[in-house]
């Protein structure tokens, strides 16, 4: 209900049969407050894995790689995958934000994974244009939750 409030299509798993929504008062095993979903941002496919800690969602995985800190989802972010032997996409970043007078209010990334790494950027404000950033990453979303 709270996806479809914020505007994002809810499906069940490909294949599954809808089942309606159920909840239980049992409190959960631990470490089963740990959610796996698969979204699509610009039409490609992701898998996430998070969380909630406190009253706050976290991001613990994109497509297998781990953020060592779970990132929190809250505000504007910005969220990318760049090739993890070139750091000019923070650079860059930087830039843009100084230039848009936004402020980095928090950076996690991930654990590499086939030479690639995701970022999870907190934003004071969005970035209006992300052209100068783009030939430095493989894709970007801008999200604000």
């Amino acid at each position: 209900l709270l996806a479809q409030e914020a505007g994002l299509k809810v499906r069940g798993h490909p294949g599954s049969v809808p089942q309606p929504a159920t909840h239980s008062d049992v409190a959960p095993e631990p470490n089963s407050s740990t959610g796996l979903v698969q979204v699509s941002l610009q039409g490609t496919p992701h898998q996430v894995t998070g969380t909630v800690q406190g009253s706050t969602p976290v991001l613990q995985q994109v497509n297998g790689a781990t953020f060592k800190q779970p990132a929190p989802l809250s505000g504007p972010l910005l969220i990318y995958r760049a090739k993890a032997s070139d750091p000019s996409a923070l650079a860059t970043l930087t830039g843009l934000l100084s230039r848009a007078g936004a402020q980095l209010l928090s950076y996690h990334s991930s654990s590499t994974v086939a030479g690639e790494q995701w970022s999870v950027v907190g934003l004071s404000a969005p970035l209006s244009n992300l052209g100068e950033l783009k030939p430095h990453v493989i894709e970007a979303f801008q999200l604000h939750l």
